[in-house]
């Protein structure tokens, strides 16, 4: 078995979407964990230990840039880069200021997300 690239947690609401990263990623050797929902996401988060994260901004229990808020706020948590993604460009700048290190806009390119989750990796291990 390959080693992995890295632990991707990918949080939505949309269960396609969870099950297409996960096989997208899993294929490019990135270990990956998924949740649609989270109670105690600190405690979550602090669990599962990801690498990187990959965020909806539009959650259906929260709105993801206050869960970004929170997780770049938290000392535990606020290492791990926040890829933010939407189906509403105009949303960038709101996702980025909360503390997101990037931002897709839905549909996305897989070659693009690849890319991004890769330099981001490779960023928080320099």
């Amino acid at each position: 078995m390959k080693e992995s690239c890295g632990h991707v947690l990918v949080i939505d609401d949309n269960e396609e979407i969870l099950s297409t990263l996960t096989i997208i990623l899993k294929k490019k050797s990135y270990k990956v964990s998924v949740q649609n929902r989270m109670d105690n996401w600190q405690e979550t988060i602090a669990r599962i230990n990801p690498d990187l994260i990959l965020l909806d901004k539009s959650l259906g229990w929260i709105d993801g840039c206050d869960l970004c808020k929170g997780i770049k706020a938290d000392d535990q948590l606020s290492r791990i880069p926040v890829i933010m993604f939407s189906a509403y460009n105009k949303r960038r700048e709101e996702c980025l200021s909360s503390g997101a290190n990037d931002f897709l806009e839905k549909p996305f390119q897989m070659q693009n997300l690849l890319q991004t989750i890769h330099s981001r990796l490779e960023e928080a291990r320099s």
